[in-house]
C-alpha cells in the first residue's frame, strides 16, 4: 500500500504518520522512498474493541524531494486485511512536544493534550471505528472539530480503516486541547483511536 506522490522540502521537515490496521498482526513496517527512518511514538495501540491496530510514527529533520511516497507494508499472511495510513508533513517545525493517545471515547479524547509552548501546531489523528458502511456504500463523511482544518479522510470501505486527521495552531502554552469530531452518519461504536500531537514551530 503506497501513497500518491507529493513534493516535499529537501530537508528539515517533521513527518507524522498514523497507521490504522484491521488487527495488530496486519502491520509489518513503514517506509518511504527518500530513505527516512521512522520512530514509533507511544508504542502499538489497539482500539474499537476488536483488536484493531493504531500506530504513530515520526521522523524529525526528514529528507524530502519531488515525488515522495510512503508505503505501509503488511505481514505476508495478512495481505488482505484492512489498513490505512495518514501522512502529515510539517515544514519549518522545530521539535515534537506532547503526545497523547486515547481509545476510550467515540469522538474525542479521554486524554486531552496540554500545550507546552506558544503557537504550537496540534495534529489530531482520529480512527472512529466506523462500522456503518459497506463495500457498496462505503462513504460516511467526517467533520473536523470547530476551528480545526481537516487534512485527509479515509472512508469506511471493506479494504481500509476509517479515519481522518486535522490540525490547529494553539497560541498559548498551557492550553488544554480536546477536539470533538463528528460524522454525517452517527457512529455507534463507543470507542475510537485518537492521537493528539503537539509540534513546536
Amino acid at each position: 500500500m503506497t501513497t500518491p506522490p507529493v513534493n516535499t522540502l529537501a530537508s528539515g521537515s517533521i513527518i507524522l504518520v498514523q497507521v490504522l490496521t484491521q488487527n495488530t498482526g496486519t502491520f509489518s513496517s513503514l517506509t518511504d522512498n527518500m530513505g527516512n527512518a521512522y520512530t514509533p511514538i507511544g508504542g502499538a495501540q489497539t482500539y474499537a474493541g476488536v483488536g484493531a491496530g493504531s500506530y504513530l510514527y515520526a521522523c524529525v529533520n526528514a529528507k524530502g524531494g519531488s515525488g515522495q511516497t510512503w508505503s505501509l507494508n503488511k505481514t505476508p499472511t495478512y495481505e488482505n486485511n484492512e489498513a490505512t495510513l495518514f501522512v502529515v508533513v510539517l515544514s519549518g517545525a522545530s521539535a515534537l512536544a506532547q503526545v497523547t493517545y486515547s481509545d476510550a471515547q467515540s469522538n474525542n479524547s479521554a486524554n486531552p493534550l496540554v500545550t507546552t509552548g506558544p503557537n504550537s501546531i496540534v495534529v489530531s489523528f482520529w480512527g472512529p471505528a466506523d462500522f456503518t458502511g459497506s463495500q457498496s456504500a462505503p462513504t460516511n463523511d467526517y467533520y473536523a472539530p470547530a476551528g480545526w482544518t481537516r487534512l485527509d479522510i479515509g472512508n469506511n470501505s471493506l479494504n481500509s480503516n476509517s479515519g481522518a486527521d486535522a490540525w490547529q495552531t494553539v497560541p498559548t502554552a498551557g492550553t488544554t486541547v480536546n477536539p470533538m469530531w463528528s460524522a454525517q452518519t452517527a457512529i455507534n461504536n463507543p470507542t475510537s483511536s485518537m492521537w493528539l500531537v503537539e509540534v513546536r514551530p
